[in-house]
């Protein structure tokens, strides 16, 4: 009898995980009542009670309003207050793209990995002063990038004045990592390689148009899952030269064949974010 409904609770748990994979988090409109909690890790997780970014407010604007990914931890949404204030003070706008969605999760159809539980967000790197601002652009602007991926460098989109954007950015200590393009990385390098805030900066394939903050786990969060430390060197080293070859060879030569490679399948999901996908009782 004890292991029949052993074997029972197994088949639950595993139905039940089968069944939650069947849905999409885009399907939640909204927040889940309640505390604010991170669940989970950053690429596998969810947020409970999220709050939504107002639209725009003192140095910051949301832009790509339509996706409804705008959503975090209200540590998130503080720390974006705070450098919109910095922004400000600069005479420029901190164009906020995406954050979460209401409840987290896995952005199905999306190039994010991550941005699961709350406290990933990307922003474009791009300035305007509010003035030039236009609402066209909430929906409708390009952002240009600023790499020659093939030569390794940055290029005329460049300007020198968003080393200013990553400094208050990263000056902030809830700030965990912002990953970036390996050429901007070493572009920021020559400008200040010894900038305290240098090691918070890592390099990472795409991001050559907007850059990704991530802060690091609230105080007391008990089911957030952080990273490991990242070690408090500049990173401005021979390593980052190998992240910009191996990036020039792909943009010259193009990806090297993976062969027959099976698709990985999603992890599972945190038992307290399987919850979103049980009928209520």
């Amino acid at each position: 009898m004890g292991k029949v409904l052993g074997i029972t609770i197994v088949l639950s748990a595993l139905l039940g995980v089968s069944s939650a994979q069947t849905y999409s988090y885009k399907d939640f409109k909204t927040p889940t009542e309640g505390q604010s909690e991170v669940i989970g890790s950053y690429a596998n997780g969810c947020l409970l009670g999220g709050e939504k970014m107002a639209l725009s407010g003192p140095g910051y604007q949301l832009v790509r309003q339509s996706r409804n990914r705008h959503f975090g931890h209200p540590k998130l949404l503080t720390y974006l207050e705070k450098v919109g204030i910095e922004r400000e003070k600069r005479g420029q706008l901190l164009l906020v793209s995406d954050m979460s969605q209401p409840r987290g999760g896995r952005m199905h159809n999306s190039a994010h990995a991550s941005h699961q539980n709350g406290l990933d967000v990307d922003i474009w790197l791009y300035e305007f002063t509010p003035e030039a601002f236009k609402s066209s652009y909430i929906e409708g602007f390009g952002v240009p990038s600023v790499v020659d991926k093939a030569k390794g460098t940055v290029n005329a989109n460049w300007r020198r004045e968003y080393f200013n954007l990553f400094e208050d950015l990263a000056s902030f200590p809830e700030v965990d990592r912002i990953f970036i393009n390996p050429v901007i990385k070493k572009e920021l390098c020559s400008i200040d390689e010894n900038a305290a805030w240098q090691y918070k900066v890592r390099p990472w394939f795409g991001h050559d148009d907007h850059l990704h903050v991530r802060l690091t786990c609230p105080e007391g969060a008990k089911d957030c899952v952080t990273q490991a430390p990242i070690p408090k060197q500049s990173g401005c080293n021979a390593d980052l030269d190998n992240w910009i070859k191996d990036q020039s060879d792909v943009a010259i030569n193009g990806p090297k064949p993976r062969g027959n490679i099976a698709p990985v399948a999603p992890p599972p999901l945190h038992p307290r974010c399987q919850m979103l996908f049980e009928p209520a009782k």
